[in-house]
C-alpha cells in the first residue's frame, strides 16, 4: 500500500487538507477550554464541603465525563483522521472505531448523568418530604454506577460485532460514522438517547408547573419571613433553594439539546439519504456536540455563587469562603 497516495486519496486534496487543519485547531482549542472548565467543577466539590450534597454527586460524574471527552474523544478523533490514513488500514481502522465508541459512551454518559439530575431535582420539588428518605448515599452511588456501566456497555457494542464496515470514500475524513457502524445501531442509539431527553422535558414541565403553582404561597411565606422565622418560612426557603437548583439544570439541559439536536438529526437523516450528509458537516456536528462539556461550568457559576465563589477562589489560590446571598 502506498501510504502517502491512499492519504492523498482520502483527504481529497489541499482543500480538505485544509479543512482538516482547521478542524484539529478548533478541536484542540475547545478541548482546552472543556478540560479547564471541568477540572474546576471537579475540584470546587473537592475542596468545598458546602458543594458536597448529593445532586453535587451527580454534577461531578458529569464534569468527570466532560472532561474525559477532552482527554479521550478529542486525541482519538485527530489520531483517526490525521495518523491513521498513514497506517496500514486494518490497524488505522481500530484508532476510528475506538474514537466512535468512546464518543458514543460518553454522549451516552452525558444524557444518563442529566436523566439523573432530573430525577434528584424532580423528587426534591414535587415529593420534598419523601427526597431524603429516597436519595440515600447507596442509592445515589447504585445510579451513578449504572449509569457509567450502561454508557460505556451501548459506546462499545459496535467492538462486539454489532457494526457493518466499509472503507471511506475519497475526499472526505479517513473516520466516517457511517461507514462503520450499522445502520440499525445508529437508529437504536439515537432512539435510547431520545427516550430520556422526553423524560427530562417532562420533568422539568412539571417542575415549572409546581413552582407556578407555588409563587403565590411564597410570596406570602416571604413577607413572613421579614416578621418572624417559623418552620413554614424555612420549608419555604428550602423551596427556594430547590427551585433555584432545578433552574440551573434547566439551563445544563437546554444547553446539551442545543448543541446534541443536531448530530442526532443529522445521523437520522443520513440514515434514510445514505452518504448524503459531508464527512466534514458530520465531523462538525460532532465538534458542536462536545461544545456543550465547556457550556456546563459557565452555566453553574452563573447560577450557583457557592460555584462562582469557590471558582474565584480556586483560581486566586485562595481558600474558599462562603458568599451570603438573599434568596
Amino acid at each position: 500500500m502506498n501510504n502517502s497516495t491512499d492519504e492523498g486519496t482520502l483527504l481529497g486534496g489541499s482543500g480538505s487538507n485544509a479543512s482538516l487543519v482547521g478542524m484539529v485547531v478548533a478541536i484542540s482549542f475547545l478541548a482546552v477550554a472543556i478540560f479547564s472548565g471541568n477540572l474546576l467543577v471537579i475540584v470546587s466539590v473537592a475542596v468545598n464541603r458546602r458543594l458536597q450534597n448529593k445532586t453535587s454527586v451527580f454534577i461531578t460524574s458529569l464534569a468527570v465525563g466532560d472532561l474525559l471527552i477532552s482527554l479521550a474523544v478529542v486525541p482519538l478523533i485527530v489520531l483517526s483522521n490525521v495518523v491513521a490514513p498513514m497506517m496500514e488500514y486494518s490497524r488505522g481502522i481500530r484508532y476510528c472505531h475506538a474514537a466512535i465508541s468512546v464518543t458514543i459512551s460518553l454522549m451516552f454518559n452525558s444524557v444518563s448523568n442529566l436523566s439523573a439530575i432530573s430525577l434528584d431535582r424532580y423528587l426534591a420539588i414535587e415529593t420534598p418530604l419523601h427526597y431524603r428518605a429516597f436519595t440515600t448515599k447507596r442509592r445515589v452511588s447504585a445510579i451513578v454506577a449504572f449509569v457509567w456501566v450502561f454508557s460505556t456497555t451501548v459506546g462499545f457494542i459496535p467492538y462486539m460485532g454489532w457494526r457493518k464496515v466499509r472503507r471511506p470514500e475519497p475526499g472526505g475524513l479517513f473516520c466516517q460514522v457511517p461507514f462503520n457502524l450499522d445502520k440499525n445501531y445508529i437508529i437504536a442509539i439515537c432512539i435510547a438517547a431520545t427516550i430520556p431527553g422526553f423524560f427530562m422535558l417532562v420533568a422539568y414541565y412539571k417542575i415549572l408547573q409546581t413552582a407556578k403553582d407555588h409563587s403565590s404561597r411564597i410570596a406570602c411565606a416571604m413577607n413572613n419571613i421579614m416578621q418572624n422565622y417559623s418552620r413554614r418560612s424555612k420549608a419555604t426557603i428550602d423551596f427556594l433553594k430547590e427551585a433555584k437548583a432545578a433552574k440551573m439544570v434547566v439551563l445544563v439541559l437546554g444547553s446539551f439539546l442545543i448543541c446534541w439536536t443536531p448530530l442526532f438529526c443529522i445521523m437520522i437523516f443520513d440514515v434514510i439519504k445514505e452518504n448524503y450528509i459531508n464527512s466534514f458537516v458530520y465531523a462538525g456536528a460532532v465538534m458542536f456536540a462536545t461544545v456543550n462539556s465547556a457550556f456546563n461550568p459557565a452555566i453553574y457559576a452563573a447560577m450557583n455563587s457557592e460555584f462562582r465563589n469557590t471558582f474565584k477562589s480556586i483560581l486566586q489560590c485562595k481558600r474558599p469562603t462562603r458568599i451570603v446571598v438573599p434568596h
